[in-house]
């Protein structure tokens, strides 16, 4: 997780907030967008911010913007037997000894990493005041909408560990 956050904006100041509708980066379905976007509303009630509807009625405007990306990574092993310590018939631990018999695999995991980020902005100067990005690895595991949304909760709670930033 990274935030960075404008160290002249005051942010004792603002009292209500909204969540924009317009998201960037890759589409998530419309039951992931509500998700987020009440994993969003959530986290600023829960630091004392009221929310509004409309953005002229607003403090501060929060968007997010979620992408995705496949990764790889690649494993090893090393089998089989080698002689080197054996020494054929000149004794046991000497250097040289018979063939080596070893093998190795590699195999590839595929994986899919999400990043989350977060932007806060001054709807009165129009400029951005708070970012903060998480990422992890997307599970493939059937969850119920509860379990979903909790996940998403706690992503959400992660990133914004750091809004209002400390001593401001």
């Amino acid at each position: 997780m990274t935030s960075d956050w404008d160290p002249n904006f005051d942010f004792a100041q603002p009292q209500t907030f909204t969540v924009l509708d317009e998201t960037g980066g890759d589409d998530l379905p419309d039951l992931m967008d509500n998700r987020v976007k009440n994993a969003l509303t959530n986290a600023m009630v829960a630091r004392g911010f009221r929310e509004v509807a409309d953005t002229s009625q607003a403090d501060l405007a929060i968007g997010y913007q979620f992408t995705s990306e496949q990764r790889s990574s690649y494993q090893t092993v090393n089998t089989g037997w080698n002689s080197y310590g054996y020494g054929g018939y000149g004794g046991w631990y000497r250097y040289g000894g018979g063939p080596s018999m070893t093998t190795s695999r590699t195999t590839e995991t595929r994986y899919d990493v999400g990043r989350l980020l977060i932007a806060i902005f001054d709807t009165e100067a129009r400029q951005m005041v708070f970012t903060s990005t998480g990422q992890d690895e997307l599970s493939t595991a059937q969850r119920t909408p509860q379990e979903m949304q909790q996940r998403i909760d706690d992503a959400v709670e992660t990133i914004l560990r750091d809004f209002p930033p400390p001593g401001m």
